[in-house]
């Protein structure tokens, strides 16, 4: 019986681990037209505007519904030097066509809310806002 209040003890303070990961809410969603132009409206695989999704600061994962830089198993590299001087990037490369994930937060904004925009590989753009939590 220790054994198992020992574990439950030992689990339950795990959540304070992820401190310091994104919360990002969607403002705007754009896709990239035929003639090379951003225009308001989902692509092909595009969150919706208000929804949220989360960011693993050390993986760079993206969660979130409608929304990923893990496809087809090909995790992110994160870019996260000096983070009150430069952007959070984390970039995702799809081989063999070496198409590109890219997400930046603007970490060194000095509010609570950090700008952010998401370049996915099928042409969608996203920006909004992301809390440090």
């Amino acid at each position: 019986m220790k054994r198992v209040l020992f574990i439950v003890l030992f689990l339950l303070p795990l959540k304070s681990y992820a401190v310091n990961d994104f919360e990002c809410t969607v403002k705007e969603v754009y896709k990239l037209n035929d003639a090379g132009l951003l225009t308001p409206g989902k692509g092909f695989v595009t969150p919706e505007v208000g929804s949220k999704f989360v960011v693993n600061r050390q993986s760079g994962k993206i969660t979130g519904k409608k929304i990923t830089n893990t496809m087809s198993g090909y995790m992110p590299t994160v870019y996260s030097h000096q983070p009150s001087e430069n952007s959070y990037s984390a970039l995702t490369i799809y081989k063999p066509n070496y198409t590109i994930d890219l997400l930046q937060i603007q970490e060194h904004v000095e509010q609570k809310l950090k700008p952010f925009i998401y370049k996915g590989a099928f042409g969608e753009v996203v920006t909004g806002l992301c809390t440090i939590y």
